[in-house]
């Protein structure tokens, strides 16, 4: 399983912001512990959000999640209600993907995330396919 730390300038407002829009706060060490981490996961994804100092220099900041799309799977039957959770941050919209997955794309904290349900026609869905 791989579990990507993401840097973040402050790890507890990027998981609020994570939380928010229906992801789980799975733990959360304190700044003072010496290794400022918190876990956050939906649908058995998860990831560690984790700090920028020392691993990313000032003046990168800006680069932060650059060319990086973290792909996740959910279960079919959750998808919509996701989507719709996530709205308030601006997704793409929720689309058949070319190779069968229905998808969308957001940005949390400066990482794309690409939210799907693998290979699904899902019942009753009249969602766009992307081309």
């Amino acid at each position: 399983m791989i579990r990507p730390i993401l840097a973040c300038i402050d790890p507890y407002k990027a998981a609020e912001e994570f939380a928010a829009v229906g992801w789980n706060i799975d733990f959360s060490q304190p700044w003072e512990s010496g290794d400022p981490l918190v876990g956050v996961s939906l649908c058995g994804n998860s990831v560690l959000l984790g700090i920028t100092e020392g691993y990313v220099p000032d003046n990168q900041l800006s680069q932060i999640g650059c060319g990086v799309e973290i792909y996740m799977t959910v279960p079919g039957g959750q998808l919509k209600q996701i989507y719709e959770n996530h709205l308030v941050l601006k997704p793409t919209a929720l689309m058949v993907q070319p190779w069968g997955d229905t998808a969308f794309e957001v940005k949390i904290s400066g990482y794309q995330f690409m939210i799907a349900a693998v290979n699904s026609n899902l019942p009753g869905s009249d969602f766009p396919r992307s081309t």
